[in-house]
């Protein structure tokens, strides 16, 4: 009997993925990253200048490739003679699970946060309201591997998606979380047209 597999699998620690990952995110004019430690310090995992972690999450980090297309045919051929995609959307999906206020301001699209003594008490104060345009940001997803490789996701410039969210407060039931979406908005500076929207890195 032969010991050759017939079926052909390449199971590694690099194509076999299970497990949370890290989102953090950036102001647009920080740089994009060139390296995944122009995110996070690669010794300590302390952000690097200009990043802002999201801190813990509930129910994993979705990144989402979709797109539309057009078909073609003809008279003379019972069935389509070629497609061509007309949209990509690419977005980036989760529930904030640590409730604080710099947590909803990204996930609402918050004002300035201002902290003062009032009462005596150090307080943080955010106004929630109906903003014209929403904030841009670099984002970034983090994975690391058991073997302390890292795959990062670099998202050069996305934005708030229209996504209900709430808080509650209840004396039984689920932790408070915040669901949050974003955007990814094609960047046409970049000449690539494969990496307008992100660029992944992955750690060998």
């Amino acid at each position: 009997m032969s010991s050759v597999d017939f079926h052909r699998t390449y199971i590694t620690d690099e194509s076999f993925i299970r497990g949370a990952a890290r989102l953090l995110w950036a102001s647009v004019s920080t740089a994009f990253p060139a390296t995944i430690g122009a995110v996070i310090n690669l010794s300590t995992y302390d952000p690097m200048s200009g990043w802002n972690d999201l801190g813990a999450t509930k129910t994993g980090i979705q990144i989402t490739v979709n797109n539309a297309e057009e078909t073609f045919d003809v008279d003379q051929i019972l069935g389509d003679i070629m497609t061509q995609p007309t949209n990509w959307e690419v977005t980036v999906g989760t529930n904030l699970a640590e409730s604080t206020v710099e947590r909803m301001q990204v996930a609402w699209e918050g004002g300035t946060i201002a902290t003062a003594t009032e009462d005596g008490v150090s307080t943080k104060t955010m106004g929630v309201g109906q903003p014209q345009f929403y904030t841009p940001r670099r984002l970034a997803v983090l994975f690391k591997r058991n073997n302390g490789k890292v795959r990062g996701y670099f998202f050069r410039k996305v934005q708030h998606m229209p996504q209900e969210s709430n808080v509650s407060y209840n004396k039984t039931g689920e932790q408070q979380q915040i669901p949050v979406r974003f955007k990814a908005i094609a960047d046409t500076s970049i000449a690539d047209v494969y990496s307008r929207f992100f660029v992944i890195k992955d750690q060998q």
